[in-house]
């Protein structure tokens, strides 16, 4: 008998245009090649590699479909700038098409958005809890109007998120709330009390961020997520 276990599987080696592909995404990567920069002709690019001029197409085929090239027609192939937006719309898309999309969304919210927390209460400018403060005042006028309150809702998470200085939170927080948007418009027309909860939630965060109360912020929001799940199951049911 012959112990099987010990046979490893021969992995095939890449394509040359993966290759080619992975090649530019790494200059890109460490900014050798900067947003706006043009790539050499496709004959050049050819010969820099030594491949054909069909692996080379393949390759920037595959960079222009991630959105790190664009081909502009008569003037070249230049490497283009990731707008935050489009990332952000990128993940809101792999969450939306993925399987039980909202329990991985809360999964992430319990990590990101109490780490936002913290962080908020550390490094919020004075600026950015004048922000903060008047996104609760705006949603204090949503009563009965669950488009409104979405927006308040979402924009008062976005201004905490924009107060850890930290761009990538942002990002990564839009990214989440384009997937909740939909069940927190629903929460506030068909679950009596929601608007006031999370009122209350978030002016709780709030008063910690301003006080400076790191772990108070993450305590306030733990309870605020379980608020707002307490309130998608209600939805969704």
């Amino acid at each position: 008998m012959h112990d099987e276990s010990i046979y490893e599987s021969i992995r095939r080696a890449p394509k040359l245009a993966d290759r080619v592909a992975q090649q530019l995404q790494d200059l890109i990567g460490s900014q050798r090649l900067r947003p706006g920069d043009r790539l050499p002709p496709e004959r050049d690019l050819a010969e820099m590699f030594a491949v054909s001029r069909t692996v080379v197409r393949e390759a920037v085929r595959s960079l222009v479909a991630k959105g790190l090239l664009e081909v502009q027609t008569g003037s070249g192939t230049y490497v283009r700038d990731v707008a935050p937006e489009a990332v952000a719309e990128s993940l809101g898309m792999l969450l939306r098409s993925s399987d039980g999309g909202y329990d991985k969304v809360l999964e992430v919210r319990q990590l990101l958005e109490v780490e936002i927390a913290r962080l908020a209460a550390e490094r919020a400018t004075t600026s950015d809890i004048a922000a903060m403060q008047q996104t609760l005042v705006e949603l204090a006028r949503t009563e009965g109007d669950p488009e409104a309150f979405a927006r308040a809702d979402v924009a008062f998470h976005a201004a905490l998120a924009r107060a850890t200085q930290n761009e990538l939170f942002l990002i990564l927080h839009d990214s989440i709330f384009e997937t909740l948007i939909e069940v927190r418009r629903k929460g506030a027309a068909l679950v009596p009390g929601t608007v006031q909860r999370a009122l209350y939630h978030h002016s709780d965060i709030f008063e910690r961020v301003r006080a400076r109360d790191p772990e108070g912020a993450q305590v306030a929001m733990r309870a605020h997520l379980e608020e707002s799940r307490q309130t998608m199951l209600q939805v969704l049911a």
